[in-house]
C-alpha cells in the first residue's frame, strides 16, 4: 500500500506541471488545445532517471545543394534535421514528461538560404526578408531585396506562378502568405532608392551579344552589365520582352509596367536592337563580340514540336505564340466554331481564354498532364475554365483528321504515364482503346522542343557560345528564365576572365530580427478584384494591387523561418517519452519527425500504459480528475475577479 502511495504522490507531482496549461486557456495559447487530448491519456507516467538520448542530425538528402529530405533508418524512433530547426522550443515547451532538451543561443540570428520560401524560388529570393520589410511599411527596401536576384519585381509580382506558396509553413497554421501579392504590392510602390546602393563594376573592355530579348536574355545582360561588360541584345521581334510581351494578354501583365522595367535596364547601358534578325553567331563572333548568349526563348524556335502527322498536315496547325502575337496586335483570327489547343502550360491555357474572348463557342485543351500541373499557374487555370474552356487531361495527340483537304478535328488518345530518357526521347504508356476524336476548325499547339535541362537549364554550346532559357529547356515559367539569365550571366563572366560572383546587397541591414514562435490566428489577406474589357467584348477579372494596410497586416503573418536560434545540441528521453506525436505535429518546418520505429515503439508504450492502468485503478482515476478539478477552480477564480 505504502508503494502505491508513494507512486500516487510522484503522479501526483507530474500533473502540476500540466495544471499550468489548464491555465492557459484563460490566455488562448495554442498549446492548450495539444494538453487537453493527450494529459487524460498519458502524462500521468511517472518520470524516469534514466538518461536522455542525444538526438544526432539526421542524413540529409540534398539536391542541387539544397536539402529535399531526411534519410530514415529501420527501428529509429524520431529524426532531427538541424537545417530545418529554428530552435523555438515550441517542441520541448509542449512535450508534457520534459523528454526534449534544447541547447540553443539566446540571441536569434538569420540563417540564409534556409526558408522552405526561398529554397523553393527558382530564383532564390530572400523571401521572408523582402516580406519582413514590407511588414514594417517600408517598401523600397522590400524591392530592393528583390532586385538583389531579378530585374523584375514588378513583373513577377503579376505572372509568377509562386511555388513558394505551396511550401509556405504557415499552411500549416491556417494559409500560406499571399507572397506573390506582397510582391507586386512592393514593386508598385518603389521609389527607386535601390540605386544608391547599385554597383556597376568599372568597364572590362569585354563585349557580349545576346540574341533575343525575353526574360532569360534580358536578366543576362543586366548582371553583365553590372559586371562591368557591355552587353547588347538583337531581338527579331518589334518590341523587347520576349513571350513576357507577345506571350502574356495584356490583362495579366500591362505592358507599361513591363517596358518601365526594361527601360531600368536599358538605363544602366544595355543596348537593344529590335527587328534585327540574327543569321550567324560566327559573324558575331567575328564583329568583335567576346561572347554570344543564344537567348532565343520559344518565340525563337523555328516550329513547335513536330506532331505526328504528314507534312501537308503540318502546316495547318497554328503555333500558340503566333496566335498570342497576333491577338496582342489586336488582329482577330478567322478560328471557326471549335476550336482545340494542345499543350498544358501558360501559353496553352492563355490562348484558349484568349480565343474563348474572342467569341469562339467551343474551345478545348488538350494536355498530357493533369489541370493542376505547374506550368501553368492556378490562376491562368481557372480563369480559363471559368471563360468555359473544356480541359481534358492525361490526353496526347495521335493526329490530325482531314476530309477533302480541311481540318476535321483531331485525334487523340489517353496515357498513363510518360518520362524521357538519357537521350531525351519522349517515352509513354498508352491505354489500350482509349482514341477518341475532337472535332476542331483550327488546330493550335503550344508545346516547343522540351530539351533536358541541364544545371539551372543553361549549357556551354561551343566556347564563348552560351545558351539559356525557354530556347533549351522547353517552355518554362517567366521566373525560372530569370534564374537562367542570372546562372548563365556568371558563367559568362568566368569564361571572360572574371569571378562570376553576381552577389550584391541593395537593400539596407535589418534591425532587431526576432523569430515568431507562436503565431496568431489570422486569416490570409483576400486580394480584390477588378473586371477589364478584352478585345472581344467580353469581361475578365484582374487582381488588384493590395492596399498598404492589408499588405502590412498579410506580411505580419510570415513566420520568419529564416530568424532561429541556432542549436548546438538536441536531446529526447525515450525512455519517459509517451509517443503522443505532439512535438511533431507542434513543429512547423518538420526538423523533427517520426522515423520507420516509432510505429512499434507507441504501441509498446501503450500496451504499458494499459497494464498500469489496470494495476493503478482507483489511483488511475484520480490522477486523471485532479487536473480538471483544479483547472475548474482556476477558471472559476479567473471569473470571479471579472465581477
Amino acid at each position: 500500500m505504502g508503494g502505491r502511495i508513494e507512486q500516487f504522490g510522484s503522479q501526483v507531482s507530474l500533473q502540476i506541471d500540466n495544471v499550468l496549461y489548464v491555465a492557459s486557456i484563460i490566455s488562448g495559447t495554442r498549446s492548450f488545445k495539444y494538453r487537453l487530448k493527450y494529459f487524460v491519456e498519458e502524462t500521468y507516467m511517472a518520470k524516469t532517471k534514466a538518461p536522455a538520448d542525444k538526438m544526432e542530425p539526421a542524413e540529409e538528402i540534398k539536391q542541387d545543394g539544397k536539402v529535399v529530405s531526411t534519410k530514415r533508418t529501420a527501428g529509429s524512433e524520431f529524426f532531427w534535421t538541424q537545417s530545418r530547426c529554428t530552435g523555438c522550443n515550441r517542441c520541448a515547451s509542449i512535450c508534457p514528461v520534459d523528454a526534449i532538451k534544447l541547447d540553443r543561443d539566446k540571441t536569434p540570428t538569420k540563417r540564409v538560404g534556409t526558408a522552405p520560401c526561398t529554397r523553393a524560388c527558382p530564383a532564390g529570393l530572400d523571401i521572408p526578408r523582402y516580406v519582413r520589410f514590407v511588414a514594417e511599411g517600408n517598401a523600397p527596401a522590400a524591392t530592393a531585396v528583390m532586385r538583389e536576384k531579378i530585374p523584375f519585381p514588378s513583373v513577377c509580382g503579376y505572372v509568377c506562378f509562386h511555388p513558394c506558396e505551396l511550401e509556405c509553413q504557415r499552411q500549416k497554421f491556417d494559409e500560406p502568405i499571399a507572397i506573390r501579392a506582397l510582391k507586386r504590392y512592393a514593386a508598385e510602390n518603389d521609389d527607386g532608392s535601390w540605386k544608391n546602393n547599385l554597383k556597376i563594376a568599372p568597364s572590362t573592355g569585354k563585349k557580349v551579344a545576346i540574341i533575343g530579348s525575353g526574360p532569360a536574355g534580358l536578366t543576362s545582360a543586366y548582371f553583365l552589365t553590372l559586371l562591368g561588360h557591355e552587353a547588347t541584345i538583337f531581338e527579331s521581334m518589334e518590341y523587347a520582352g520576349g513571350k513576357m510581351f507577345y506571350s502574356i494578354p495584356e490583362h495579366q501583365l500591362p505592358k507599361d509596367i513591363l517596358n518601365k522595367e526594361i527601360k531600368a535596364i536599358t538605363d544602366l547601358g544595355v543596348t537593344i536592337h529590335t527587328s534585327c534578325q540574327v543569321q550567324s553567331v560566327q559573324t558575331l563572333l567575328k564583329q568583335g563580340y567576346d561572347s554570344v548568349l543564344l537567348s532565343t526563348g520559344v518565340l525563337g524556335l523555328d516550329e513547335g514540336l513536330l506532331l505526328p502527322c504528314d507534312e501537308t498536315v503540318e502546316s495547318d496547325l497554328m503555333q500558340g505564340s503566333d496566335f498570342l502575337k497576333n491577338i496582342k496586335s489586336s488582329t482577330k483570327e478567322s478560328l471557326g466554331d471549335k476550336v482545340v489547343i494542345i499543350g498544358g502550360g501558360s501559353e496553352a491555357y492563355n490562348s484558349a481564354f484568349a480565343a474563348k474572348s474572342l467569341g469562339v463557342s467551343e474551345v478545348h485543351l488538350v494536355c498530357s498532364r493533369h489541370a493542376g500541373s505547374k506550368e501553368a499557374s492556378p490562376e491562368e487555370v481557372d480563369r480559363a475554365i471559368d471563360a468555359g474552356v473544356t480541359v481534358h487531361p492525361s490526353l496526347d495527340f495521335a493526329k490530325l483528321v482531314r476530309l477533302d483537304g480541311k481540318i476535321e478535328g483531331v485525334e487523340l488518345f489517353r496515357i498513363r504515364s510518360y518520362g524521357y530518357d538519357k537521350e531525351n526521347k519522349l517515352h509513354y504508356e498508352i491505354i489500350n482503346d482509349t482514341r477518341r476524336f475532337i472535332a476542331a476548325d483550327t488546330v493550335i499547339t503550344t508545346v516547343t522542343p522540351n530539351e533536358k535541362p541541364g544545371a539551372d537549364y543553361l549549357s556551354v554550346v561551343q566556347p564563348g557560345v552560351f545558351a539559356a532559357g525557354d530556347g533549351i529547356s522547353g517552355a518554362r515559367s517567366v521566373i525560372e528564365a530569370m534564374a537562367a539569365g542570372r546562372s548563365v550571366a556568371g558563367l559568362i563572366d568566368k569564361y571572360l576572365g572574371g569571378e562570376g560572383n553576381l552577389d550584391e546587397t541593395l537593400a539596407p541591414p535589418e534591425k532587431n530580427i526576432k523569430p515568431l514562435n507562436e503565431p496568431k490566428g489570422q486569416n490570409r489577406s483576400q486580394v480584390e478584384l477588378s473586371l477589364v474589357k478584352q478585345a472581344g467584348g467580353d469581361k475578365v477579372e484582374i487582381e488588384k494591387t493590395l492596399s498598404p494596410e492589408a499588405a502590412k497586416k498579410e506580411a505580419q503573418r510570415c513566420l520568419r523561418c529564416d530568424i532561429v536560434h541556432q542549436v548546438h545540441d538536441y536531446s529526447l528521453d525515450t525512455s519517459s517519452c509517451t509517443y503522443c506525436g505532439r512535438c511533431v505535429d507542434a513543429c512547423y518546418w518538420d526538423a523533427i519527425t517520426s522515423g520507420y520505429g516509432y510505429e512499434a515503439a507507441a504501441k509498446k508504450r501503450k500496451a504499458e500504459i494499459t497494464a498500469l492502468e489496470e494495476k493503478n485503478g482507483v489511483y488511475n482515476y484520480a490522477i486523471r480528475i485532479l487536473p480538471v478539478a483544479i483547472g475548474l477552480m482556476i477558471i472559476a477564480a479567473a471569473v470571479a475577479k471579472l465581477f
